[in-house]
């Protein structure tokens, strides 16, 4: 078996390769991107034999086919802008692909593609993080236990004791926050879809101690693009994503966004002419905790389905905690979202997973008990309640 890593050695690509040194070593694994000396550097630091590193350049063709040759599967962990470009490499090197989602457009894009992977015999998983991923199946364990399904509501929130000495902390790529924080999140309301402002529609939640009561606000995401299609038939009208980020963390990052480092808009300096998010995403990178940070933090996922069973009304809420993983030094959201891709890959390369076409998770017949073990096996908890 053959597994490619795009981008396998950034902050989220790194955990997936991380997990898969560990525990696919039946498995050829090839950590792939343009930086080859990060490629090598990962390698060496994971220590496993199955293990190689490859320099490919996402954006060339005929690189990303070179080393897709012979692969079962490709996870790709670069920019979701690429989702479309790579998937159909993919199609082209007849091997099954894994994202960690589209933020809602891509995602709606990346479905078109449904028939031609069919036709191959191949699956596209769209969406196989935290958040798209372990959310869709959560919302999907709840609603196949209900009649009919009225709404579906995702949140998270986290609590962090790590002790940090840098201005702000990176949670992942700075151009996914910018575009969460500036594109008009989709909100799924009396069976119509709607966008509103950003980081407005402000709700208390009160997740699981220690982290309490939290404060979650609109985001534009994956979920809301597939869960109404994937439930209409048991009648959904509603389904929205709310993240609970530290008010810190908005403050600043809108404080950038309004000073305009989130624009793509060229501006010349030195005579120069210069994109203010490349800079940005650049000077900010730094600003990942590194190694020498002690990460000790944990997360919450929330699902709240509301239906029927019978002329029952319920509410089941879903929820999946993470903590940071202490060997690795991996933060818990990072750890959550890195964990997905693994699982999956390995039960697509060993045929566990037969569903075939480009889908969401929810309307992928995985193993839900498989899987559920799988993340417990990494200290990923996923537990329910009847509210």
């Amino acid at each position: 078996m053959k597994i490619v890593v795009l981008g396998g050695y950034g902050e989220i690509g790194a955990c997936i390769s991380t997990d898969l040194a560990e525990t696919a070593r039946d498995t050829e694994v090839i950590i792939a991107g343009r930086d080859k000396l990060r490629a090598d550097a990962l390698v060496k630091m994971l220590k496993a034999k199955h293990l190689r590193s490859a320099m490919v350049d996402a954006t060339k063709r005929e690189s990303v086919m070179g080393v897709l040759k012979g692969a079962d599967v490709v996870i790709n962990a670069t920019n979701y802008y690429m989702n479309v470009d790579i998937m159909k490499m993919a199609l082209a090197s007849r091997a099954n692909y894994i994202d960690l989602g589209g933020l809602f457009h891509t995602t709606m894009e990346q479905m078109k593609l449904h028939k031609e992977f069919e036709k191959r015999g191949l699956l596209a998983f769209l969406g196989c993080g935290s958040t798209p991923g372990i959310t869709n199946l959560l919302a999907r364990h709840a609603a196949d236990q209900l009649d009919k399904v009225e709404s579906i509501h995702i949140q998270f929130g986290d609590k962090d004791y790590t002790k940090y000495t840098t201005p702000i902390v990176v949670p992942y790529s700075m151009h996914t926050v910018f575009d969460e924080f500036t594109m008009k999140p989709a909100v799924f309301e009396n069976g119509k879809m709607k966008f509103v402002e950003p980081l407005t529609g402000d709700i208390e939640v009160m997740f699981p101690q220690p982290v309490g009561k939290t404060t979650c606000r609109y985001s534009l995401h994956s979920e809301v693009a597939t869960l109404p299609m994937s439930f209409k038939k048991k009648g959904i009208k509603a389904c929205t994503f709310r993240g609970g980020w530290d008010n810190d963390f908005i403050y600043k990052t809108k404080f950038l966004i309004n000073a305009g480092f989130s624009s793509y808009d060229q501006v010349k300096v030195g005579g120069m002419q210069v994109r203010p998010r490349d800079v940005a995403v650049q000077l900010l990178n730094k600003f990942i905790p590194g190694k020498d940070v002690k990460i000790d933090d944990l997360e919450y996922l929330r699902i709240a389905v509301t239906g029927k069973k019978g002329s029952k009304k319920l509410t089941i809420a879903e929820y999946c905690k993470s903590v940071a993983n202490k060997k690795w030094n991996i933060p818990s959201g990072t750890w959550d979202t890195g964990v997905p891709p693994s699982i999956i890959a390995q039960m697509i390369a060993k045929g566990e997973i037969t569903s075939k076409g480009a889908l969401p998770p929810e309307r992928i017949d995985v193993g839900m008990k498989d899987f559920f073990r799988e993340l417990k096996r990494r200290d990923i908890e996923v537990f329910s309640q009847v509210e």
